[in-house]
């Protein structure tokens, strides 16, 4: 019996949801996910289509704000 498959998409399931790729079994879709979202910051998440739900997300985009002007590590 093969693994079930399930979808990789970019962007929120609300707006601007784009498919990426298919991985077989929930722990290597996961773990794919995790790898792009490392790779190219943003938020993501995996979707069953056996069963139309959302899985797991994941946003790595806060990573990516600014550190606060005028602010340093010595700043006291």
């Amino acid at each position: 019996m093969s693994e079930p498959t399930f979808d990789i998409f970019s962007g929120t399931s609300e707006k601007d949801a784009r498919w990426l790729e298919s991985a077989d079994g929930l722990p290597a879709a996961r773990e794919r996910m995790e790898h792009l979202a490392a790779v190219r910051p943003g938020a993501y998440f995996l979707y069953s289509p056996s069963s139309h739900s959302i899985l797991a997300t994941t946003d790595t985009s806060k990573q990516l704000e600014p550190a606060a002007k005028g602010k340093t590590a010595d700043a006291a």
